[in-house]
């Protein structure tokens, strides 16, 4: 079943006071029929619930979601559109949704007072312990912590507090909503809320109901443990005690990579912390790139030389992406040397340069200043860097690029898949790839890449810039750059589209006339060639595609 509210989904204008609610309330509604059997029935009723309240609570509601935590202080309520806090407070109250006397942790209670609240408070405790008012924040908060003390209302802790507690109770539903929405809870509601999204275009993605990216309650359950398990490991818990919680392999393929992210950043935190052979266990267990390519950089600490050698040998042969590649050359190249093992590195490819001298100019950058001196009556320079090639690349693989992939896809307001750098991209979309190499081998991605261009221009999309893709631009480059060149880049950005958007040629030149281009990257004085940038560029030699390194050196 396709889910007809994909696309249906409608920003509020901003001159609304409560444009925030309508925001917030579409946000829950469109989540509640794109996932309402991942719901449990009292979270459904809730959520009813919540929407048949006044305008008011539900508005002082979203006004605390939005904001960090759940504990709010009510004389920090404050909002000109609200009228009646109290009164949307009770209601708020009534139906579950907070609670207008939890109990708190000290923690939290020393989290939420003033320093001069602060100081109050230990006086009212330690009524025969002298505090100046000089006392830092600091060390009131520790009395506070110390010793440990059972949480307890706000009164039990401190009877004539000036400011009253409230907790939100629904966080949890709130956050579980939130992620299925978005697909992760780094985003926070604002991102959607608090931004007028009808200013912007995005592509309509229908999903099917086989291929949302939660099919079942436990995806979004084993979401949340893993989330709260790099929560624990950011705030200092013990690694080892969080491996033992760490879920086994997932079938879900992109759940399944946040998984081994978090082995990986478990593994980091064992090996800082001296466990040599537990880290390496966990990084050679794990597929995760760079816990293979940790891996190998651990052994060259520990292990022999022979042994890591041999490992780097086997992962040379498994790994394809260039960047990687490189990196572990360079540890075939130190354990051979170390063992007496014969080893030949890769040829360095000769790329070509030539040497400028210009004149400085304080209002132009060095790439201006070489296009400048480029210009001649056929030929025009442009500084395209990254956005030239992906951005064609994004115009012929559109369909690729918004397929209703299972794990890509959240809510309507993407400006990419989801796992657009994840190893797996091409893989899933392979038909719809390989269509896009057959047009350029039979001369139709010409009108593909012009149609897209004006059929899309000024939806978002992640691999697009759209200021720097002007017309003349796309069809001088598409008259000079023969498809064998395009199919060439294309296939090399795809081997690792996360790395190689990257390091790309800051100008081109092309002569229409001629049906000419090459590639030029501009170095200024005292800069060098980046690994990211140098593999570009060997790239390019090795293809036959004319491309130079311009090294810049400005007049006194």
């Amino acid at each position: 079943m396709v889910n007809p509210s994909f696309s249906a989904l409608r920003p509020a204008d901003l001159s609304d006071p409560l444009y925030y609610l309508h925001n917030a309330r579409t946000l829950l509604s469109w989540v509640m029929q794109a996932h309402g059997d991942l719901l449990q029935t009292d979270e459904t009723q809730l959520l009813q619930q919540l929407f048949s309240l006044p305008d008011e609570a539900q508005g002082l509601l979203f006004r605390m979601v939005m904001r960090k935590g759940e504990w709010f202080r009510r004389d920090q309520l404050k909002y000109g559109e609200l009228t009646e806090i109290d009164e949307a407070l009770n209601t708020l109250e009534q139906t579950g949704l907070i609670d207008t006397a939890p109990c708190c942790e000290a923690e939290t209670l020393a989290a939420l007072c003033r320093k001069d609240e602060l100081l109050q408070l230990c006086q009212y405790l330690w009524p025969d312990k002298p505090l100046p008012r000089q006392t830092r924040k600091r060390e009131l908060m520790q009395m506070l912590l110390e010793p440990k003390r059972p949480a307890q209302a706000l009164l039990d802790w401190w009877p004539l507090a000036p400011f009253r507690l409230i907790r939100l109770t629904c966080m949890p539903l709130m956050d579980r909503m939130r992620l299925m929405f978005f697909g992760n809870l780094h985003q926070d509601w604002s991102e959607f809320v608090l931004t007028e999204l009808g200013h912007q275009r995005y592509e309509t993605v229908q999903l099917a109901t086989d291929n949302r990216a939660f099919s079942c309650r436990s995806e979004v359950d084993l979401y949340v443990q893993l989330f709260r398990l790099q929560q624990d490991l950011d705030e200092g818990a013990d690694a080892k005690q969080l491996c033992d919680q760490l879920p086994g392999e997932c079938q879900n393929r992109w759940l399944e990579n946040r998984r081994q992210k978090l082995a990986f950043a478990l593994a980091q935190v064992i090996e800082r912390e001296g466990d040599t052979r537990a880290a390496l266990a966990m990084y050679r267990d794990n597929p995760h790139r760079e816990a293979r390519l940790r891996f190998l950089r651990l052994m060259e600490k520990s292990a022999s030389p022979e042994r890591t050698f041999t490992s780097a040998q086997l992962a040379m042969e498994q790994i394809t992406q260039p960047e990687a590649r490189i990196r572990i050359e360079r540890i075939l190249q130190r354990s051979a040397k170390k063992a007496g093992r014969p080893f030949t590195p890769s040829s360095q490819t000769v790329i070509p340069q030539q040497t400028l001298e210009l004149q400085p100019s304080g209002e132009l950058r060095v790439e201006a200043l070489v296009i400048q001196h480029l210009q001649t009556e056929s030929g025009q320079a442009y500084h395209v860097e990254n956005r030239l090639f992906t951005g064609l690349f994004a115009l012929l693989f559109w369909p690729a690029l918004f397929a209703p992939v299972k794990g890509a896809f959240f809510h309507p307001f993407q400006a990419g898949p989801a796992d657009l750098y994840r190893p797996d991209f091409a893989g899933k979309r392979q038909a719809l790839i390989d269509e896009g190499f057959k047009q350029l081998e039979d001369g139709r991605y010409r009108d593909t890449i012009l149609d897209t261009l004006q059929q899309k221009r000024g939806i978002r999309c992640s691999l697009i810039h759209w200021p720097t893709l002007d017309d003349a631009l796309i069809e001088n480059a598409l008259a000079c750059i023969p498809a064998r060149d395009l199919n060439a880049i294309f296939r090399h950005l795809l081997l690792d589209l996360r790395h190689h958007r990257r390091g790309m040629p800051d100008l081109i030149w092309l002569d229409p006339e001629q049906h000419h281009y090459r590639l030029i990257e501009v170095k200024g004085p005292n800069d060098r060639l980046q690994d990211h940038q140098r593999l570009w560029m060997t790239f390019f030699v090795n293809q036959g595609i004319m491309a130079s390194l311009c090294q810049v050196r400005f007049l006194n």
